[in-house]
């Protein structure tokens, strides 16, 4: 009889990791300058390229000849070459940053051109100075001094936050490589995200010994059921937005009495003070969204083999007025983006139903379909088996039975085993698969 070998294979995955960086003034300026350059280059690139299109269009309009190689060229080497004749010329400064400043902003703008041929995206504009802005270093130019000190080239050592021991010994075991670091500047602070090619032993995938179906939803945010039925997991919405709104309203009221940026005219000190609180607040939202998020995805990853979720149309959605807000406020986007990557990691299996499968609409004890179900209606009231249960709990627990009854079935029916029968509650305390490099028991959000 064959065995099958379960142990965990070492598997090089690409991660990134993110730090906010305290610098000091004088590296301050110095990083500020970088992001001005590669915006500098950026623009300047365009511009030349924009320029040299006109004139040949011009030209051919004129009824001249103008052939393939009149044309600049838009490749990453194109875009770099160009710069290298013309920098002196446009920017006699350049030499004070890095090289990386401005290979990365041939890089975007190539990408740029390349997203515009395929459609995918409008015809590149210009870089403003006043929204932030990122820079991207490649690896030679970024290493970790400590655990506390991230070392970039021509700036120096800069101090972070919080601790990256967790990635500083990656690097120092050789399980890990900086492939390339971006510097941003957003909501008023510095920030340093990492990428990383890092060994894991990530496991083999089991079968599905257990499984849970989510249902994602405004209320609450998360709902999880077994396919007997169980109801395991419930996140409460905390409503990150709605909660700050009134405070937020008031620090861009108070900004918008200061004199702001305008054409020829430097923002007053106070507007600064006061977009510094407004970009605060906004910051203060997404790490409390964020983190909910990684709270309950890494949870699931972990615990369950299988993990059953919606196909939603969030775009679609998002155009809904009455319900924009809410929708992306509750981020249902990050939430499937984040379960993506991190059943890889941990080894379980992300199933994700038919976007058409009704799964709301669906007795989960005997498979009557709705024709119609409100979203003020919360409660689901079955017309065939007088089964009265949670809308959210319902729909979670068709989704739980999507993978097997489908497969088996071949249609969006569900079955009615098991709806009306409440089994005893699954160990969920147990580890579901090996974790690379923690042996914490990750808590259960909200159940």
């Amino acid at each position: 009889m064959a065995t099958v070998d379960s142990s965990p294979a070492l598997t090089t995955i690409t991660q990134a990791y993110r730090f906010a960086i305290d610098p000091s003034p004088e590296q301050a300026n110095l990083l500020a300058s970088h992001i001005g350059g590669s915006r500098f280059c950026y623009n300047a690139l365009l511009g030349l390229v924009k320029a040299n299109w006109d004139e040949n269009r011009a030209r051919k309009e004129s009824g001249e000849e103008v052939t393939k190689e009149d044309y600049l060229g838009t490749s990453h080497f194109d875009l770099l070459y160009l710069w290298a004749t013309k920098r002196d010329e446009l920017a006699p400064w350049w030499a004070a940053n890095g090289s990386s400043t401005y290979n990365d902003a041939a890089q975007r703008l190539s990408r740029a051109f390349t997203n515009w041929r395929k459609g995918a995206a409008k015809f590149p504009t210009f870089k403003s100075r006043g929204r932030g802005g990122s820079v991207r270093f490649m690896n030679t130019a970024v290493r970790l001094s400590d655990a506390h000190h991230v070392r970039f080239a021509r700036i120096g050592e800069v101090k972070t936050y919080e601790s990256m021991r967790k990635l500083h010994r990656h690097l120092e075991r050789g399980t890990g490589r900086i492939m390339a670091a971006t510097l941003s500047q957003t909501s008023g602070r510095w920030w340093i995200s990492i990428t990383v090619e890092v060994k894991r032993q990530v496991p083999v995938t089991r079968p599905p010994e257990r499984v849970i179906g989510v249902d994602v939803g405004i209320s609450t945010l998360y709902t999880g059921a077994t396919p007997s039925g169980e109801h395991v997991l419930s996140v409460v919405n905390p409503r990150h937005y709605q909660k700050s709104e009134a405070r937020l309203a008031r620090a861009q009221r108070v900004a918008s009495r200061r004199q702001g940026p305008r054409k020829g005219v430097a923002p007053s000190n106070r507007w600064l003070r006061a977009n510094a609180r407004v970009q605060q607040i906004h910051h203060q939202i997404a790490d409390s969204r964020r983190n909910l998020i990684h709270e309950t995805t890494t949870m699931l990853a972990k615990r369950y083999d299988r993990i059953v979720i919606e196909d939603l149309n969030v775009k679609g959605m998002v155009k809904n007025h009455s319900l924009a807000k809410h929708v992306a406020d509750a981020s249902w986007g990050k939430f499937r983006r984040q379960l993506a990557y991190k059943t890889a990691w941990y080894g379980s299996e992300l199933v994700v139903a038919d976007r058409f499968y009704p799964s709301s609409k669906t007795c989960s004890t005997c498979g009557t379909v709705k024709a119609k179900l409100p979203l003020d209606v919360r409660e689901y009231t079955c017309e065939g088996c007088d089964l009265v249960i949670g809308r959210d709990h319902n729909a979670a627990i068709n989704l739980a039975r999507w993978t097997s009854q489908s497969a088996a079935a071949g249609t969006h029916s569900v079955a009615g085993r098991g709806g009306a029968v409440r089994p005893s509650r699954q160990n969920i305390d147990e580890p579901a698969h090996l974790v690379e490099s923690s042996t914490e028991t990750p808590i259960l959000v909200g159940a």
